[in-house]
């Protein structure tokens, strides 16, 4: 059974998210000042405070949180308007550095969905995931020239570049493919991916935006990635809630029909239910039929770690080993969920950990 205040928070999402035409019907809120004060705090786990906050500014006064609750969720929802804007700015200047250099690029995930929102500047956001044509070694090679990257860099990542941070606090991951992958299909789905990237349109923002049905794909597999590791919170459902929000009937039906050739079926039908569970998805808009059994699973998930499980308090007790054991046995766990891409995923992180060995002995870190 859901929580009452997390039932609270799901209506004031869909509020925060609806055009309008079904606000008439909702049910009044009326929560006393301690329930207020949980409700932000689930909010802020979920990191989808400021996008709740938009939904507040809908609700008659006499509904709305005490007076120095309301005060400090604004101050937290302007702060993350500016950090969206700054994010923008800093695309929008990659984006005409690399045009110059000829290279196409692309926005993916944060910057990319937040354009979508009803309120584009509601979205917590995190790190610019900024895709450049060419390649690893071309493209750290360009930004080595360009004097954006210090040094070169030794990373396990085999999709992305840390960019240093900059003066206004904005993280860059500069992408060389489009997506770390996924087990057992992963060169069906870079082609699928590498193609559609090349079909991104330059945006009012100032950057390139990939398609929908890119992003539908890609973000798919990214869900399930992290699901089957530390956790995913329901910001990042709710970008893909919104994205089909602005999918056609066409995207849909050809998005479906490559998730099935990726063999995410069971991943695609989990977050399908939870999508209508928490944010009232309609079923035509469905990529597939849902699954409650796989998306409780999903969303029992979301309530206790939150925001890519960083709030698992639990997990934050423990030292590095007993993290990674209980790391390995929760991926065991998730077997019944979907028992052909936890093997090959399973399998690729022991090929990727014996691999760097020799880079951790070297750098005397057990992690990279």
């Amino acid at each position: 059974m859901v929580d009452s205040i997390y039932s609270i928070l799901f209506d004031l999402l869909r509020l925060a998210l609806d055009s309008g035409e079904n606000q008439a019907n909702r049910v009044p809120i009326h929560l006393t000042s301690k329930q207020w004060e949980r409700l932000f705090f689930e909010a802020k786990r979920q990191s989808v405070l400021d996008v709740v906050f938009s939904a507040i500014n809908k609700l008659p006064k006499d509904e709305r949180p005490p007076k120095p609750i309301l005060v400090c969720w604004a101050a937290h929802a302007e702060a993350t308007a500016d950090m969206n804007r700054r994010m923008n700015q800093e695309a929008m200047r990659l984006t005409e550095i690399f045009h110059k250099m000829g290279r196409r690029t692309a926005v993916l995930k944060g910057a990319a969905n937040a354009r979508l929102y009803p309120d584009p500047l509601s979205r917590q956001c995190g790190d610019i995931d900024f895709w450049v044509e060419g390649g690893r070694k071309s493209v750290e090679s360009l930004l080595l020239d360009l004097k954006l990257l210090p040094e070169p860099e030794i990373s396990a990542s085999q999709h992305h570049i840390h960019l240093p941070k900059n003066a206004d606090g904005v993280v860059v991951e500069v992408h060389f493919r489009p997506a770390s992958g996924i087990p057992f299909r992963n060169e069906k789905l870079q082609n699928f991916l590498n193609e559609e990237i090349l079909k991104s349109e330059l945006v009012p923002e100032g950057f390139y935006s990939p398609t929908i049905k890119f992003a539908l794909v890609m973000q798919l597999s990214h869900l399930q990635q992290h699901f089957f590791s530390k956790g995913l919170g329901l910001r990042q459902y709710m970008d893909y809630f919104v994205l089909l929000q602005h999918s056609t009937d066409i995207d849909r039906s050809e998005v479906a029909s490559v998730i099935k050739s990726l063999c995410m079926g069971k991943a695609c039908a989990a977050v399908m239910w939870l999508l209508g569970e928490v944010f009232g998805l309609e079923r035509e808009r469905m990529l597939c039929a849902p699954d409650a059994w796989r998306g409780k699973k999903l969303l029992n998930l979301a309530f206790k770690g939150g925001n890519f499980g960083q709030h698992d308090l639990n997990r934050s007790k423990h030292n590095v080993f007993v993290r990674w054991f209980n790391d390995r046995l929760r991926t065991l766990r998730w077997l019944p969920f979907d028992p052909v891409n936890i093997f090959f995923k399973e399998l690729k992180y022991w090929r990727l950990t014996l691999s760097l060995i020799p880079l951790r002995i070297k750098r005397r870190r057990i992690a990279l």
